[in-house]
């Protein structure tokens, strides 16, 4: 497979080791990748290269870009001699957009990376075994995204999209097939929209969050919007079927604009329990709604749920993992630190006809944090924030937990709390990785940990 973006520059160059550095403008330069690191990049062997869009193996040229504690790196331009993992790219803007990094190779490559990294964030921990990955549509999957918005002045156009990597331009794209296809295919007409707007060079964000059927749009301004402004938006969100909102500082000055009905909230399903969630704007949910179901799956059938169980669910938010429980046991109490997302939990207990589910906001990290019924409580689920759950592990009572399972979203703090978990009398019984962002340098892991009573 052979790869050339710049076929046009033909450039004279010597070998230096691994690579040949060329004079001519632009310099390119060859590479020899010898590993793959999660951050997408490709390396050489001394790290002093990196390059975008390699693999392990390949022989590749590539456009120097970017300079970064003492590492230049490049944008892969043609590849020389190709791994067997490579694949073509879905997204022409996958060199460069910062919204993916591993387009050019195979899902399975990509579980097979992200797995080792979180084996080594494991350090020497090994569960008894390792469970097949949670996977599920490569593509067209994320619900949820923060686009930059650029009017830029001498093409006097509007960029909407990720910024580029390393890099803090707004990439040039007219759609993106990790977002689901609602969101991907309102790209052109959404900058075509801003372009309209009287504060388009003061709209630097449009937040994404999307449940199962409605999409909605907020519009982040550092400038008051004209009666003209607003008629464009509405027009714009009436002719995709679009709900938007404005934000003019921080979260609690979000206002919708379109549609006029005072509603702020989403819904998605968990089909396999029953379950209908409802979520705010604001509220945390998980980017990609069909693997979620499948973790929510994997979460109630390791905890071995049994009629006389009382479970908590630390970091519940909306109650995702919560009310799937819920359905099987004696009763579920749920902690998070939002009280927004505590709202809505109690509200999903109440929309699901789940009597058995309490909900309390509180800080899990404080000193002084007291959890209502924990006292009770036999099984427990975490699904902390990328900081991980350590001073919580630390300080809660845990000599009746037969049970629990670990979510997490950072392997390094996912092994370190196992570390304290092991130490607290618990034998890690399983592990696996949720393809939870594929495409990305994002990781989502799991774990079984049981009471050891030898």
């Amino acid at each position: 497979m052979f790869y050339n973006f710049f076929h046009r520059l033909v450039v004279p160059c010597f070998q230096i080791g691994v690579i040949s550095v060329l004079y001519n403008e632009p310099k390119r330069i060859d590479l020899r990748v010898v590993s793959v690191e999660i951050d997408g990049c490709g390396y050489s062997e001394d790290k002093l290269y990196g390059a975008f869009g390699s693999l392990e193996g390949e022989l590749i040229r590539g456009v120097p870009f970017a300079r970064k504690k003492r590492k230049r790196f490049l944008r892969t331009s043609e590849v020389l001699e190709a791994s067997l993992d490579r694949t073509e790219p879905l997204c022409v803007a996958s060199s460069f957009c910062g919204g993916c990094s591993f387009q050019h190779t195979t899902s399975k490559y990509q579980i097979e990376l992200k797995t080792r990294y979180v084996r080594e964030c494991m350090s020497s921990l090994e569960p008894t075994e390792w469970l097949p990955p949670i996977v599920s549509n490569n593509y067209f999957y994320r619900t949820k995204a923060r686009f930059g918005v650029k009017y830029v002045e001498k093409k006097e156009r509007v960029l909407v999209g990720f910024r580029e990597k390393l890099k803090p331009y707004i990439s040039d794209i007219d759609s993106c097939p990790i977002m689901i296809e609602r969101v991907s295919n309102v790209i052109v007409p959404l900058s075509r929209l801003i372009e309209k707007l009287s504060i388009r060079r003061s709209l630097p964000q449009i937040e994404v969050v999307s449940g199962d059927d409605d999409v909605a749009l907020i519009f982040r301004h550092l400038e008051p919007l004209t009666k003209e402004d607003l008629k464009i938006l509405s027009s714009f969100g009436k002719e995709f079927d679009l709900h938007l909102f404005l934000q003019s500082g921080g979260v609690d000055t979000t206002r919708k604009i379109f549609p006029k009905d005072g509603i702020d909230y989403f819904f998605y399903d968990l089909p396999e329990f029953s379950i209908k969630l409802r979520f705010s704007i604001k509220d945390f949910t998980q980017v990609n709604l069909n693997i979620n179901r499948l973790l929510v799956s994997s979460v109630v059938s390791l905890l071995d749920l049994q009629p006389s169980d009382k479970v908590l669910d630390a970091f519940c938010g909306i109650g995702n993992f919560s009310l799937a429980i819920a359905r099987f046991v004696s009763c579920v109490y749920g902690a998070e630190y939002a009280k927004s997302s505590v709202r809505s939990a109690e509200m999903n207990a109440s929309l699901n006809k789940i009597e058995n589910a309490v909900f309390q906001a509180c800080d899990l990290d404080s000193d002084e944090v007291c959890i209502g019924g924990i006292a009770e409580v036999n099984k427990l689920v975490l699904d902390p924030p990328r900081n991980g759950a350590a001073r919580f592990i630390e300080r809660m009572p845990l000599e009746k937990i037969e049970r629990i399972v670990y979510v997490s979203c950072n392997p390094v703090t996912f092994g370190e709390d196992l570390k304290i978990l092991l130490e607290k009398g618990f034998e890690l019984k399983a592990a696996r990785v949720i393809d939870m962002f594929p495409h990305t340098t994002h990781i989502e892991s799991l774990a079984l940990l049981v009471r050891n009573n030898g």
